[in-house]
């Protein structure tokens, strides 16, 4: 007697690809497994007259994972849906890839911080919760595109640069890793909808303008740099840590001062260690108005250091 694999090795050859139903829960995970629909005899009654049908298809089942639609599972996968959903999946990892990619190739951390997420700050009194809320309605403001300056404000180890990572981790998921824009029909003036992935870079300020001035004799530090700054100017979304821990400088002045002109009217968050008036005294009153303009201030005062 031929065992189940062998009836599923022959009906797998016999049917093409267009007539071949796939398993939905094997292609979540990446699999592209035919499913086996067996043929069998319905009976019917009609007035008590029973009737025969003669090879109707009977509930589909995987042979690799067990799925079945029997008791109203969903329907199987067709060729064509597969094709479009392979597609579709080649579009998000594309995307994705796209998104980490930038954010990886121009941004500058002082530490690793890419395992922080909302999830895993530390919100265990209320203090640390309620401004973990105020920065996840932020997250949201930003990944729908709203132009918004928020400013994380508060002492050291509060948590400011965790959650500042943990913003563009929970923006990633809101967008899945996309930004949408309009672009023109080839062959015609019309505009229609597309997607790119969203740009996002996450800069350390005190070590950026550490390495620009290490860039002055180093070839390979300054295309480093010079991606960076063209990034914060230019990006989706600009994220600037530890701003006011440089050292003081004129140099370090107009660096911001110059971005601040650019970045005025475009998404930013800011971390930093200062007051408006300590920023102020430290700048001046022109380039502390642009980094306020649309804010959304969060103070992390009264959050106790969790280091």
């Amino acid at each position: 007697m031929r065992g189940i694999n062998e009836i599923v090795l022959d009906y797998v050859k016999k049917y093409s690809d267009e007539e071949k139903e796939f398993c939905p829960e094997c292609l979540e995970r990446g699999n592209e497994t035919a499913m086996f629909r067996p043929k069998g005899d319905k009976i019917t009654y009609d007035n008590g007259v029973k009737h025969v049908h003669k090879g109707v298809k009977k509930a589909a089942f995987c042979p690799v994972c067990g799925y079945s639609t029997l008791d109203g599972g969903t329907k199987p996968v067709t060729k064509d849906e597969l094709e479009q959903r392979t597609a579709q999946i080649a579009t998000e990892n594309s995307l994705k890839n796209g998104a980490l990619g930038y954010l990886t190739a121009t941004s500058i951390f002082a530490k690793d911080i890419t395992n922080c997420t909302f999830d895993n700050f530390k919100h265990d009194n209320a203090d640390r919760l309620q401004v973990a809320r105020y920065v996840a309605k932020g997250a949201i403001h930003l990944s729908k595109g709203d132009n918004t300056h928020m400013i994380l404000q508060g002492h050291t180890g509060a948590g400011k640069t965790h959650l500042a990572f943990a913003t563009i981790q929970d923006i990633f998921s809101r967008t899945n890793y996309r930004i949408k824009y309009q672009k023109r029909q080839r062959g015609t003036n019309e505009l229609v909808d597309a997607y790119r992935n969203i740009e996002i870079v996450f800069c350390s300020w005190p070590l950026l303008m550490k390495q620009i001035k290490d860039g002055f004799n180093d070839d390979q530090i300054k295309k480093a740099t010079d991606r960076t700054v063209s990034a914060l100017q230019t990006a989706d979304i600009a994220v600037i840590d530890d701003l006011g821990a440089e050292r003081d400088t004129e140099f370090n002045f107009e660096q911001i001062d110059n971005l601040m002109q650019i970045r005025e009217d475009l998404p930013l968050i800011v971390t930093t260690n200062e007051s408006f008036k300590e920023l102020t005294e430290k700048y001046d009153e022109r380039t502390v108005s642009r980094i306020q303009a649309h804010s959304a201030l969060i103070k992390f005062d009264d959050v106790a250091d969790y280091r």
